[in-house]
Parts: C-alpha cells; structure tokens; sequence
C-alpha cells in the first residue's frame, strides 16, 4: 500500500476550508465571536456546542469532547479511514507551487500576538465586577458549596465572580466600552452578557495579563444554553497556572471546578484543561518552561475520560514527561469523589501514589533523590520544620511574651532545580506582621496570597504547641570540665567567631542588620572591661529596637543583665555595692529615666556614684549622716524613640539609628 506523503496531509490541513467543509454536510454555522459554533453531529446535541475555529482550521466539540482538523471531520462524519479522507480532501487542495487561499494562523500559545492593553483593561474591570458581585450574591457562592467548594481566600485568590445580569446596568448605553465588551466577547451582539448566569474563573497568559474567562451555569437560574462558557475565539489563558512555577508534579483535570475543588481541599499542584480534549500548546508550552516532570491525569472515570487521559498520557511520555493516568473510582469525577467519599483528601493521595509508585518516580529522575515534604511538623534544636504541597518552611526562635508569638520563618523553594529563600520574622499575632510575611513568601513559591495565609494558619497551631526542650540542669557542684574548656577556648579564638555569632542571631530571629547586631552584643561584652562601651538605639516607634536588645540580652548571662522598664531619680543610689559592677544595665525607654540619667551618666564618668543620706541610729536613736556608694563599671543599653536627646548624654553612647 503506497505511503501518503506527509506534505500531502499538511497541504490538505493548511488549505482546505474547514468553515465550507461544514457546511457541505448540510451543517448550518452560526457566527460566534471570530469562530462559528453548531450542533455537533457527533452527538446529540440541544445546544449548539461544536466549535470551528477558522484561524488554526481545527474543531471542537465541548459536549461528547470529539475534535480535530479537517481530515478527522471526514474520518467521522462520513465513517471512512484516514487514507478515504485524505483522498477525499485531496481533490480541493490547490495544485503544488500556487499560493494557499488562506494560511493557517499560528496557535495562541505560539506567536500570538499579545493581548491589546485596552483588551486587558477591559477585561480586568469586567473581572473585578463580577468578583463584587460573586461577594454581594450569595446565589453562586451556594452553587459552590453544593458542590463542596468554599473559603474566601480561595475565592479571593483566583478572583472567582458571578455574571448575575447587573454588569449592563452600570454601562453606558453606547460608546467605546459597549464596543470593547462585544469586541472581546463579553457582551454578545444584542448587548446581553454572554456569561449570564454563570460563575467566572479568569484565565491568564504567561505574562500575567487576563485574557479569557471560564463560566459555569449556576444551578437553579433558569437559563439556557451550555453549561461551559469561554470567551469567542481560540483557547487561551490557563487557570492557575502559577503551580507550575513551584511544583515538578502537575495533577491535570478535566475542568475548573475539579481543580478548585483540590485547591479548596488544600491540593495546590494542579491545572485543568479545556475538557477531555482540551490540552493545548500553551499548557505544554509551560510545563516544559517550568521544569515541570511528572503529570498525573485526573480525568472522569467515563469511557470518553479514559481514553482521552490514555492518550494524552501517551502524548506527554513522548515529550519527555512521566505522565500517568489516576484511576478515579467508576462514574466519578475529582469533585464528586471529593463530595462523597469520606477522608477523601488521604484516599485521593493514594490514587496518585498508586498511579506513580515511589520506585518509577526515582526511575524516572534517573537517579535523582526524591524529596519528600512532611506535611507535619518535626522538631529541631531551634524550633520545627514543616511542609505542605512542596512549600517547605523552617521555623526557629519561637518566643512567647507581652501577647506576642514571635519566630523567624524561613521559605525555602525552588526554580530550574535551584533553592530559594525568604527569610523574614514575624509576630504570628500581628495581622499586619503575618501580611508582610505573607507577601513575601507568595512571591517565593509562586502561589495565591490565600495559599500561603492558609499554610501560615497552621504554622501558628504548630508554634503554639511548641515547648522549648528542657536541658537538664547542672549540678551546683560541677565545674567546667577540660574538654568543655577546650571547646569554649576553640570558639574564642575561631576566626569566623563574628559570623557564628551572627549566626545565633539568625536563629534567635533577627535577620540583617549584621553591623547593628555585632556592634550590640560587643559593648555588652565589654562589660567586663575598665571602660565599656554603652548604646542607644534611636528609632520610631514598633521598629523592632526592643527586639534587638532583648535578642541581645537573651546571649549574656542572666546573672549579668538587669533590665528596667522605669527607673526613678534615686533608684540607682540605693544598690547594693557590687550590684551593677560590670553588668549591663538596660532601659527599654529613655523616657522612663526621668531624673536617673544624672545617676547613669556619673557612673559612666566615674565608675561609680555616692549618696550621703541622713538616717537614725539604731542604737542612740539620734540622727546622722551615711553614704552609700554603688560600683561599676558597667555597660548601659537604652532605646528611645526620642528625636533630640541633651548633648551631655549623647556623648556618653554609640548611637545606633534606625
């Protein structure tokens, strides 16, 4: 049997119309955006949902998921083999070397040309619209937790809305906007919402501008027409495309609501296609730019699911990915499987294990080791770690006071096979706190700020639980063995001794700020010297100056630091002799001084102060004069939010601003 020629078949899908094509089989094409849409003949079909796109010359079905290009819509309208319908073709192609009357356009996903910026704008404010609406109507809200979907970070996140029929209330009667909306689709040709009772999921390129959006039929609205909406014209955009960013594994499913529904479960790692035939360039096109690895098809457990995630299956192995179809239970979907089974979020783990055993996932990195992610805490020496959906956190310095839960948290994530970090600490009490943070750690991993709100949640379960190990305490007789002396001398005389102490700070929870840190803890080891140093920090106010120097203080002995909120005029007089002799005296506000600082600047001068005071005898009863005199040196730390502090105390410390 003679061998078709593979320039024969490209001419025949180049050239031929497939719009006319349609048509001579008694099929009537109504205008639909820059394509046409009719019943499919492949099915039974009430509702007009084969789509023909003339730019690419291909066809869709969103109803019995059937598509193609002009060849495989005479294999199946007419019932002949492929060679039939290329020889069938073959008589309308224009003969060789003479010019085709209509080239094919390029696929969206490549070459494109980028949406207008009028376009985007237009589209964005139709997009925030619908989410005010998706707030203010419950109606579509109640469509998703029938379907067991809710949160509204999640619905924040990915901007979910609700075209409940009030978009054209707010529009001009005519002018360029009314244009606009109809240009892009939004509004069809009589000026109704094309999207009229359906809840909207935006689409976005690879650029991050909107440009399609998906709409699902709310239940109980009693309109007409499909129950899947895009906007006109060719497939484009993706819906959350940003799990690809952070994440070797995809779980790809058939629509929308599937991949929200994982998402609302806590499963971040998957895109949806456009139905069972619905994988496109674009999805492609990302997959491999991002590095992704391992694709797991969760398409419906129905004849047209199967085959179609077989074969997409096989189409991604050939491209280099390990791609495995999950076996859902018969019948089933992702969101009713998570809707009736119980425990669904462990038993739909399993499935994806079961389709990808732990020794073909190393088989398939070719060696590489897999890393695993706990999803609970572990314990470390300075805290915990943790994971969730591949976003791993470390935890460390958790400290409790004043109201406040404090720790540094460390995001650690990965792009092109290289580790990432944010590092950032944070009052998990503060909202305001927990938002910086937030930001930060949505940029790192690439996801919705609802996402890393939701993993933040549980890391502050996790620190409020935590306990600081108990070290067993010494004996009051022991003393510093050799080897301990050893060690502690090998410390002092290591040459990277400053960045071990900068170390501990990191792990105390102060990030940055290297010059501040080491300059604190000096003068406070100074102490011990005939003349130490003293700081001051001067800073606004909420600036983190009092974390520093508690941070500080937690690294000297307890025995050697003294801390006052307040100190009043004589207070200082009255210490015992040796009280304050090379310790470190910290204020946490200069304010809260009033008189003393005459007392802490002549202690600094003199090393140390003297008070005459009057007193009666004990044993005559009869007045007379006694002294008092409090030793130093000593180290002072204060901060201040004051602006002008009086030059006769500015001389006496090393300012620190911050």
């Amino acid at each position: 049997m003679a061998r078709i020629e593979k320039e024969r078949i490209e001419r025949i899908k180049r050239t031929v119309d497939l719009a006319a094509l349609v048509r001579s089989r008694g099929i009537e094409l109504k205008i639909n955006g820059k394509g046409f849409k009719c019943r499919c003949p492949f099915h039974e079909d009430k509702d007009p949902s084969l789509s023909v796109n003339p730019e690419e010359n291909l066809w869709q079905c969103f109803g019995c998921g059937a598509a193609g290009d002009a060849i495989r819509f005479v294999e199946l309208f007419d019932k002949v083999s492929f060679r039939e319908a290329v020889k069938k073709l073959s008589v309308n192609i224009p003969p060789e070397g003479k010019s085709p009357a209509r080239p094919r356009a390029a696929h969206p996903a490549k070459g494109a040309p980028a949406p207008s910026a009028r376009s985007v704008k237009l589209l964005t404010r139709v997009i925030d619209f619908y989410h005010t609406a998706f707030a203010e109507d419950a109606r579509a809200r109640e469509y998703l937790a029938s379907r067991g979907i809710a949160g509204n970070d999640l619905f924040s996140s990915y901007r979910v809305g609700f075209a409940n029929g009030t978009l054209t209330n707010v529009l001009p009667e005519d002018g360029d906007i009314i244009s606009g909306l109809k240009e892009i689709g939004v509004l069809n040709d009589s000026g109704g919402e094309f999207f009229y009772g359906c809840v909207t999921f935006p689409l976005y390129d690879a650029n991050g501008n909107p440009v399609s959006l998906y709409g699902r039929r709310v239940d109980g609205m009693q309109t007409k027409g499909p129950d899947h909406l895009y906007l006109p014209g060719g497939r484009r955009g993706l819906f959350n495309r940003e799990a690809a960013k952070s994440n070797r594994e995809i779980i790809l499913c058939e629509a929308v609501i599937d991949s929200l529904t994982l998402l609302s479960a806590g499963i971040h790692n998957t895109i949806p296609c456009y139905g069972t035939n619905g994988f496109t360039p674009e999805h492609l096109e990302l997959f491999k730019r991002q590095g992704v690895s391992t694709i797991y098809i969760a398409f419906d457990a129905d004849e047209s699911g199967r085959i179609a995630a077989g074969g997409l299956a096989s189409r991604l192995e050939s491209e280099g990915f390990f791609a495995r179809p999950v076996d859902l239970p018969e019948g089933q979907d992702v969101n009713s499987f998570f809707s009736l089974t119980a425990d669904a979020k462990r038993k739909f783990t399993e499935l994806i294990d079961r389709a990808n055993p732990k020794e073909a996932v190393k088989e398939k990195m070719e060696g590489e080791a897999c890393e695993t992610v706990p999803e609970g805490p572990i314990p470390t020496e300075f805290g915990f770690t943790a994971g969730f959906a591949g976003r791993m956190y470390e935890v460390r310095g958790i400290s409790r006071a004043d109201g406040k839960l404090k720790a540094t948290v460390k995001g650690i994530g990965s792009n092109a096979g290289k580790k990432r970090f944010h590092v950032d600490t944070v009052d998990f009490y503060s909202a305001r706190s927990r938002g910086f943070l937030c930001r930060g750690l949505a940029d790192l991993f690439c996801e919705p700020e609802g996402v890393i709100a939701a993993d933040l949640s549980r890391l502050i379960e996790y620190a409020e639980n935590w306990r600081e190990p108990v070290a067993e305490a010494p004996s009051a007789a022991s003393e510093m063995s050799e080897a301990d002396k050893e060690r502690a001398l090998a410390f002092l005389k290591n040459p990277e001794l400053l960045s071990e102490i900068l170390a501990d700070f990191e792990t105390l929870g102060i990030t940055g700020e290297e010059t501040n840190k080491l300059l604190c803890y000096i003068a406070a080891v100074s102490r011990k010297m005939e003349e130490p140093l003293s700081v001051m920090i001067q800073s606004r106010s909420a600036a983190g100056k009092s974390f520093l120097q508690d941070t500080v203080l937690s690294l000297i002995p307890e025995d050697e630091t003294i801390k006052y909120t307040r100190l009043t005029d004589q207070a200082l007089f009255y210490k015992e002799s040796a009280s304050l002799k090379h310790k470190v005296l910290a204020i946490e506000e200069l304010d809260g001084m009033n008189g003393a600082i005459y007392s802490i600047r002549s202690i600094q001068s003199s090393k140390k102060i003297t008070i005459a005071y009057t007193g009666k005898d004990p044993v005559t009863g009869r007045l007379k004069t006694e002294e008092n005199t409090v030793e130093g040196p000593l180290m002072i730390f204060i901060t201040t939010t004051a602006e002008d502090i009086d030059g006769e105390t500015a001389s006496r410390f090393v300012f620190l601003i911050d």
